[in-house]
This record gives C-alpha cells, sequence and structure tokens, in this order.
C-alpha cells in the first residue's frame, strides 16, 4: 500500500512540475517572439493643393461688328492668339477617389495683324490688335488620385475681350465684365510633384459698346486650350 501510495503521489508531482513549467515558458515564448507592427495605410487620395502654368492657344472669332468698328472686312480680323493661363487650386474635400476643389486663375491671350494694301502689296502701317484678359474664381469636380486626376470646373470673374488699332499714346480702355467660363482636364504626375496638365475651356463673352479707343463686339464663345505643368 505505502509503495502504491509513493506512486500516486509521485505522479501528481510531476504534473504539477509539468504545468508549472509550461506556464514560465509562455512569457518567454512570448518576449521572443513579438507580434509584427500593422502597415501603415498609403493615402493615395488628390492632394490639398496644386498650381498651373500652362501655354494658352485660344479661337477669337471673326465678330462682324467688331471688324466694322475697326473698318476692316471679317476674313481680315485676327481670330487666333496665343498666351499664358496660371491657377492655384485647393482641395478641402477629398473622397478616396474624388475630391471638391477651389481655386483662382488669370489669362491673358493676344495677336496683331498690319493688313496688305491690295494695289500696292505692301503694309499698310496700321497694326490691329486683340487682347483677352481676365482673372476668375473657380469651383471644380476632380476624379483621380495622387500620381494623376481629370476634372470639370467652372468659374466666374472680370475679363476683357478688347479689339483696337494699336497707337503709341493709346492705352486700350475695354469694358471689364463679369464673364463665366467651364470646361475640364486632367494632370499626369509622372514624377513626384511635377505634371503635364492640359485644359479645354468655354469662355463666354458679352457683348460691349464701343469706347473710345475699342471697337464693339457681340456675345461670343471664346475657345482656350491650353497645356502646361502642374506642381503638387
Amino acid at each position: 500500500m505505502r509503495s502504491s501510495c509513493s506512486l500516486v503521489e509521485l505522479g501528481r508531482s510531476a504534473a504539477l512540475a509539468a504545468l508549472l513549467g509550461l506556464i514560465a515558458a509562455s512569457p518567454a515564448r512570448a518576449q521572443t517572439s513579438p507580434a509584427r507592427p500593422a502597415t501603415p495605410a498609403i493615402d493615395n487620395r488628390i492632394p490639398l493643393a496644386a498650381l498651373d502654368l500652362r501655354g494658352v492657344f485660344a479661337f477669337l472669332g471673326k465678330d462682324p461688328i467688331t471688324a466694322t468698328g475697326l473698318f476692316l472686312a471679317a476674313e481680315n480680323l485676327p481670330s487666333k492668339a496665343f498666351g499664358l493661363s496660371g491657377g492655384a487650386h485647393v482641395y478641402p474635400v477629398r473622397g478616396r477617389a474624388w475630391a471638391l476643389g477651389l481655386g483662382a486663375e488669370a489669362i491673358v491671350v493676344r495677336n496683331s495683324l498690319e493688313p496688305i494694301d491690295l494695289t500696292t502689296k505692301k503694309p499698310t502701317g496700321d497694326v490691329f490688335k486683340r487682347r483677352l484678359r481676365g482673372v476668375s474664381g473657380q469651383l471644380s469636380l476632380n476624379f483621380g488620385h495622387k500620381a494623376g486626376w481629370s476634372y470639370l470646373t467652372a468659374g466666374l470673374g472680370p475679363m476683357s475681350f478688347e479689339s483696337y488699332l494699336e497707337k503709341t499714346t493709346v492705352i486700350p480702355d475695354g469694358l471689364r465684365t463679369t464673364t463665366l467660363n467651364f470646361g475640364g482636364g486632367a494632370r499626369w504626375f509622372n514624377f513626384d510633384h511635377l505634371a503635364f496638365t492640359i485644359d479645354m475651356r468655354f469662355y463666354r463673352t458679352k457683348a460691349a459698346i464701343a469706347t473710345l479707343h475699342t471697337a464693339p463686339r457681340d456675345s461670343h464663345s471664346v475657345v482656350v486650350l491650353s497645356a502646361g505643368m502642374s506642381i503638387k
């Protein structure tokens, strides 16, 4: 009987020792094999701000009213112009693949024409110029991510659209009317902060009466194409 009791007690002691050993080993295993930290999520949203600088090609049209005011045939009126456009935009409301943007833009384009005398085939000496200048606030809806996005935009602001005979002592005095513009474009960031950007815009210019040095005009949609660079 004593031998049986001793064996039972010995078994109990061995089981207790094994249990204590497992409990002691658990913290050590946890210390030698720490949990891997979670990988931080990548923010792929459209950035908070962007700056644009674009070269511009504009279709000014051949307005008969303007041509008459300059004593020109409508077909001789300069209808195409070149210039620059720039803007700054912020995106305060951003989703995973879209953003609402607010911004401001400026544009200036110009062209000139020196008519040829039909008899002598020589320049007449008179230089006719056309110039479009304006600034506008912009509201845009953007779709994409930080590596590139497209947008639809609309804006409103003062704009002058002047056609005049160049004289060294005369400053064009065209009226600056509130003008609506709308269109869209896209930006592609092939580098971390520098992108190629394109834009197409329609400016709904208003009719204006003649001033002392500027010809009158009818209402007209000026189509503006531009391309350049964007910085984020």
